[in-house]
């Protein structure tokens, strides 16, 4: 059954493993050849940091960054300067949490959601442990569906701030951000949503969705290089809010213990930035660009419909969540009583070259609601094929078959 995307070629890993079935786009993504080649030609090239330096390749590293950011810009549907490139997902919620003026906001509260990953609830309950704010925890149903009615009585006027993802991990629960925003503007309260499941994999402007700080990570659904993260914040909270992590040239001037806070972006990216991530980002967004006129959405719904499709048949599997074909992450397990767990099946499963995820996922209150030993994820991408999809499916018939 032929497949709409043929780019496996593009992929360097599969000259090394050439019959891998790579279903861990969830947690890495492959990355393009042409990035890759763009991040050598930077390291061999340029190399130097862009901040305020004067010579040309100083000047040559600042062109990279701003282009990276317009294009960011161009594909999100926003304002450059409402894009700032972070170090990771965590030090970006503990900056901008560090940062809010609570007391002047009279606020004292965080929502978040059971669904989150550790990335923004650890981060978030650290922070909050530091600054003696309350956190609230906005349960799910057994479905994964953030719970709408619980959310909304655990709002009050002291809720500062309300952090939920877009898409979940482990499950690839869409979450309904519009619906959520409304909520917590109705009580002045910011909305932190985690766009890193989302980003590149759905055809709505995340711009849109009515939050006021989204963060991402660019090697998921953007295919760009590891190690960066993406924020993007709306335009009248950035203006006046002032990050809690400062250093480099995200400040203007510093006399005695006095300093002033650059504009934004400036003021959102302290220290080094990773330009040869930023650099290989701009082609990766290129080439992403290029499968959305291959019809890359209409392959990934034809993925994402077999592959529920196909699990379900499995009478052993136990899948979770409400699974459709908008989900790239699938969660399942063996039935309980086969008495293997998610770890086992993934050992077994990468015998074959087949690669999952398995465990908490870095989720550990989504994940040990389901499962006390944890969950097997498979996520897809543009590269993943239908024979991929039977090879997961028939090797999981096996192990049933041999082990149960």
């Amino acid at each position: 059954m032929p497949t709409e995307l043929d780019i496996k070629h593009n992929f360097g890993v599969y000259d090394n493993i050439p019959d891998l079935a790579y279903f861990d786009s969830a947690s890495t993504t492959l990355v393009p050849r042409p990035a890759i080649d763009t991040i050598t030609h930077f390291l061999n090239s340029v190399v130097v940091s862009t901040r305020r330096g004067a010579h040309s390749l100083a000047v040559k590293g600042g062109i990279i960054v701003e282009d990276t950011r317009k294009s960011l810009a161009t594909f999100l549907q926003t304002e450059k300067s409402q894009i700032s490139f972070q170090k990771s997902i965590p030090t970006a919620v503990a900056s901008f949490v560090y940062g809010f003026d609570w007391k002047a906001n009279r606020k004292s509260k965080i929502v978040v959601g059971q669904g989150e990953e550790n990335s923004i609830l650890v981060s978030i309950l650290r922070a909050a442990n530091v600054l003696g704010l309350d956190v609230e925890i906005s349960p799910i149903d057994n479905k994964g569906n953030l719970i709408i009615d619980e959310l909304e009585k655990r709002m009050d006027d002291n809720t500062g701030l309300v952090a939920i993802s877009h898409v979940s991990p482990g499950l690839g629960t869409h979450n309904p951000i519009h619906t959520i925003s409304e909520i917590a503007h109705q009580y002045n309260s910011l909305l932190l949503t985690d766009a890193t499941r989302s980003a590149g994999l759905t055809d709505e402007p995340l711009t849109s969705l009515g939050s006021d700080l989204l963060i991402l990570s660019a090697n998921i659904g953007l295919m760009g290089p590891p190690g960066l993260a993406i924020q993007w914040i709306d335009k009248s909270v950035g203006e006046i809010h002032k990050p809690g992590i400062l250093g480099g040239s995200s400040v203007t001037n510093i006399e005695n213990n006095h300093f002033e806070i650059a504009l934004q972006p400036d003021k959102f990216e302290s220290g080094y930035l990773n330009i040869p991530a930023i650099a290989g980002l701009d082609t990766s967004l290129k080439y992403l660009t290029e499968l959305y006129a291959q019809g890359l959405f209409k392959h990934i719904k034809t993925l994402s419909k077999y592959l529920v499709q196909k699990l379900s048949e499995i009478d052993t599997i136990l899948l979770y969540g409400e699974p459709d074909d908008k989900n790239t992450i699938f969660g399942f397990n063996l039935n309980p009583e086969s008495g293997i767990n998610c770890h086992d099946v993934s050992l077994f499963l990468d015998e074959s070259n087949i690669a999952v995820r398995s465990g908490v996922l870095c989720a550990h209150t989504l994940v040990q609601s389901l499962s006390d030993d944890g969950i097997i994820q498979a996520s897809i991408h543009a590269y993943n094929t239908l024979e991929d999809i039977d090879r997961l499916a028939d090797t999981l018939q096996v192990i049933t078959k041999d082990f149960l």
